[in-house]
């Protein structure tokens, strides 16, 4: 069976390969001159420290069974560091305490009085059974439950914005409730960060071309879905380009930006691999020199990464940039910039308010299938959910062969 996969995004890498282990004949088409999609490491400038900087500091979490899976497909199992979840926090003075996923490390997490961490454990434990009503946040929840406004913007704000993109006051319940309950209330090593250690890149859209070899078409846009010498499809595109591939109308999904500042700076500031950071809009920091192997000979180099922020789409790259290292170097000490670079990813995900529905993985046509991240996975809108959503539309399309064989 002929195969063409639309997109080569992280869904439509997982697409083709899963194809091309079933046996059928794959052909990729993607727009850009790089595979990878939302997961890319910046063109080379001079002056760059090394590695070149990526689009944006993407971590996984022990849970992505899928995502790890995609990453030993493309030989890059070796390619990133798992590390128990203990994680920094910074407050505005500087005063650091840890979020650790254990009765004793919610009790001592300092950046909340008594009262309030004596309550996270109970929380926790209705969490597991917690339902939540119709347009729900997850915040609105979590103050039904008792959580004080602290607690929100000081421990929960800190873990769910960056795994679904949103603060916590404006993501629905439901995602707040699949991502606390499978990274925090199963199994412990469910909520390890998983951290890349090459550039982003190389570990998943070149790693995988290499896997897939000619069956890739680079810099092919695809107009429309009739011009195209397959048996079936796969669409994996973003919610705008799918529906126009597919004669839709736009599923109206709002998408929630994540703008990333690089920077290298004359001396050390950052003691650990990362850390969050609180009342900042440097919501999680990076030693990248560090987690990449690549030390720069003098300072240190740092990604910085805002989660859900669009009006910082709008902040003049310079202006960004001391913002930002002003915010740094105020909580963690005096340093001298030596280079920056901004990043910025407008439509990096779609935003799970509350309310929000994702189409699933068949379409009008039954030859097609729908994937992407942003599609009913049942997972958020991350990486796992765009390997997911590859590998459930290639298995739509191999069932639906396996079918008519039968009939």
């Amino acid at each position: 069976m002929k195969v063409a996969v639309v997109g080569g995004g992280l869904a439509g890498l997982a697409a083709a390969l899963e194809l091309v282990d079933a046996g059928e004949e794959v052909t990729l088409y993607e727009a850009r001159p790089t595979l990878g999609g939302a997961v890319q490491t910046l063109p080379e400038r001079e002056g760059d420290p090394s590695p070149p900087p990526d689009n944006g500091q993407h971590i996984a979490l022990g849970c992505f069974a899928e995502y790890l899976r995609f990453l030993d497909r493309v030989g890059e199992s070796g390619s990133y560091l798992r590390k128990r979840l203990d994680l920094p926090v910074l407050d505005e003075d500087g005063r650091v305490a840890t979020i650790r996923p254990s009765l004793t490390g919610v009790l001592r997490y300092g950046h909340l009085p008594l009262r309030d961490r004596t309550r996270l454990p109970l929380t926790l434990l209705r969490l597991r059974s917690a339902q939540s009503q119709p347009k729900e946040s997850f915040g609105e929840l979590l103050r039904r439950l008792g959580e004080s406004e602290q607690s929100i913007t000081c421990f929960w704000d800190v873990f769910i914005r960056p795994a679904l993109n949103l603060p916590t006051d404006e993501v629905d319940a439901e995602a707040g409730l699949f991502t606390v309950r499978t990274a925090l209330l199963g199994p412990r090593a469910n909520s390890d960060l998983i951290l890349p250690t090459k550039p982003l890149g190389w570990m998943h859209g070149d790693a995988a071309g290499r896997a897939l070899g000619d069956r890739v078409r680079l810099e092919q846009r695809v107009e429309s879905l009739d011009e195209l010498d397959a048996d079936a499809i796969v669409v994996a595109a973003p919610p705008a380009e799918s529906a126009r591939l597919l004669s839709e109308s736009a599923p109206g999904l709002e998408d929630s930006p994540i703008v990333s500042v690089h920077l290298w700076f004359d001396r050390e500031l950052l003691r650990q691999p990362l850390a969050a950071l609180l009342g900042s809009d440097a919501h999680w920091v990076f030693d990248r020199g560090a987690l990449t192997g690549h030390r720069p000979e003098r300072g240190q180099y740092l990604t910085v990464v805002s989660s859900g922020v669009p009006e910082l789409l709008e902040v003049r790259g310079r202006g960004l940039v001391e913002t930002v290292a002003e915010q740094l170097t105020g909580r963690l000490g005096d340093a001298e910039l030596l280079w920056s670079r901004v990043s910025r990813e407008p439509y990096a995900t779609i935003a799970l308010r509350p309310g929000v529905q994702r189409p699933g993985v068949e379409t009008s046509r039954p030859n097609v299938a729908r994937a992407g991240t942003w599609t009913d996975t049942g997972w958020p809108a991350t990486m796992e959910s765009a390997v997911r959503s590859g590998r459930r539309a290639a298995q739509h399309i191999l069932s639906g062969a396996s079918a008519k064989v039968t009939v």
